[in-house]
């Protein structure tokens, strides 16, 4: 049977989270986590999202989601602000598989070229979680939070498309270690366009550029 993963994906809709630097917090998120789910099912995992699109989505509809679709791991997709610098993931206080996760999932963000603020564990008054979404599901479960959408320099980290993807399989990664699933790099091809005059040549590589490719524009 194959292994199930949940992911949370922070703010949406009316909630655009952090905003700065033209940047919305919920589209980052949503970016970042498709990219996740793409990893994960390219390697047989199956995946559940909060939403995939931009709607409004509560945390208590995701902890709902998340307990009914009993994954056997989850995470919520964030990031932060407040002006600090680098990823820092959240995990269960009592330990096991979830900081195991965490710790694998901020490896292998800082391995994609991020820094780190470490994982952590935060408590509410009674001792317990603070956060909800770690506190009410039933799986092993934690908060990722990849970079600071105000740090004009740690938002380099995720500010492209394909930044956002790198660090969608960078996650994945850290996910698929802690389920003992062995990453396999995915096969990457090269298309070459001739014939085209210089400015459908260029009108060509700039719409390559905003999905993420590489492109650039030669002499045949």
């Amino acid at each position: 049977m194959a292994k199930k993963v949940f992911i949370g994906v922070g703010h949406g809709g009316s909630d655009p989270g952090a905003v700065a630097g033209g940047l919305k917090e919920k589209e980052v998120n949503l970016a970042v986590a498709l990219a996740c789910k793409a990893e994960l099912e390219r390697h047989g995992v199956a995946v559940r999202m909060s939403r995939t699109k931009d709607e409004t989505d509560s945390l208590e509809q995701r902890i709902k989601e998340c307990n009914a679709y009993a994954p056997d791991l989850a995470l919520d997709i964030h990031h932060n602000a407040g002006g600090g610098d680098g990823a820092e993931v959240f995990y269960h206080y009592k330990g096991g598989v979830s900081k195991v996760l965490a710790q694998n999932v901020l490896d292998a963000i800082v391995a994609a070229g991020q820094n780190s603020r470490g994982i952590k564990v935060k408590l509410n008054a009674q001792g317990r979680d603070y956060f909800g979404f770690i506190r009410q599901t039933v799986a092993p479960a934690v908060i990722v939070e990849g970079a600071f959408l105000d740090n004009k320099a740690d938002v380099q980290f995720i500010d492209t498309a394909a930044e956002q993807t790198a660090e969608g399989v960078a996650i994945a990664k850290g996910i698929l270690k802690t389920l003992g699933v062995a990453w396999v790099p995915e096969v990457r091809y090269t298309v070459t366009v001739a014939g085209l005059d210089r400015s459908a040549a260029e009108k060509l590589a700039a719409e390559m550029k905003t999905k993420g490719f590489s492109a650039s524009v030669k002499v045949a």
